[in-house]
């Protein structure tokens, strides 16, 4: 029997740890397949000045796969746009609505395009924005025959998971993967040198507890209904 598949969509390495990855691991836990996609290399978010552009893709490619496999994921799709320069066209949704097609995912899990409170630079600049945008109207072009046509069909996926969120209306306890979690994030030590130190700010000003004091990935789950079926 085919395995169910979800398909999660991040700017750069590391979005999808900070964004979604424990909420992903109960996905992989119930034996679905997973799959990354990344839009970007990573490049242009590195630490270290003294090395080439690929070489510093090349390190944020590993370090993204290593992290994968703390989730269980065990397939990333890199698209290589370049970092910081990421632009919504119809070659990125062409590529994102043939992914679809191709995967016939359940679930896509993406950043939220509809949080434009442009409150914090790191969460909502350009290519998060970007990257959102393209990936919520690749899902409505995949169900559609005639946008992007493919040989492997239609395919409408049954809800999106918007990360990043200022509306949510789903909170997942990810109380119990906490400290998977942070290993992911260690796999980044391009970003996180001294992680010891990038833990205690995390925990201190990223991760969120929801109303009864426990860890929680939130989101704003949008249902794909297909008009006249």
């Amino acid at each position: 029997m085919k395995k169910s598949t979800v398909l999660a969509f991040g700017a750069h390495p590391d979005d999808l740890e900070f964004g979604c990855a424990a909420t992903l691991m109960t996905y992989t836990e119930k034996g679905f397949d997973v799959i990354y996609v990344i839009a970007t290399g990573g490049e242009n978010g590195f630490k270290v000045k003294s090395l080439s552009a690929g070489e510093r893709i090349n390190i944020r490619k590993k370090e993204q796969i290593a992290a994968a496999s703390k989730a269980g994921v065990e397939e990333v799709i890199f698209l290589d746009y370049k970092d910081g320069f990421l632009d919504y066209d119809d070659s990125i949704r062409g590529k994102i609505t043939k992914l679809i097609k191709k995967y016939k995912p359940v679930a896509v899990f993406s950043f939220d395009p509809a949080n434009l409170d442009f409150d914090n630079v790191n969460l909502h600049h350009r290519d998060h924005r970007n990257l959102a945008t393209a990936v919520f109207d690749s899902v409505f072009a995949a169900k559609n025959d005639f946008i992007y046509p493919d040989k492997n069909g239609k395919h409408r996926v049954e809800k999106i998971y918007f990360f990043g969120t200022n509306k949510p209306n789903l909170e997942v306890d990810i109380s119990r993967f906490m400290k998977v979690k942070l290993n992911m994030l260690e796999c980044y030590k391009s970003q996180f040198p001294n992680f010891a130190n990038f833990e205690k700010f995390f925990m201190e000003n990223i991760a969120v507890k929801n109303a009864d004091n426990k860890y929680a990935e939130t989101f704003r789950v949008v249902d794909v209904v297909q008009i006249g079926y």
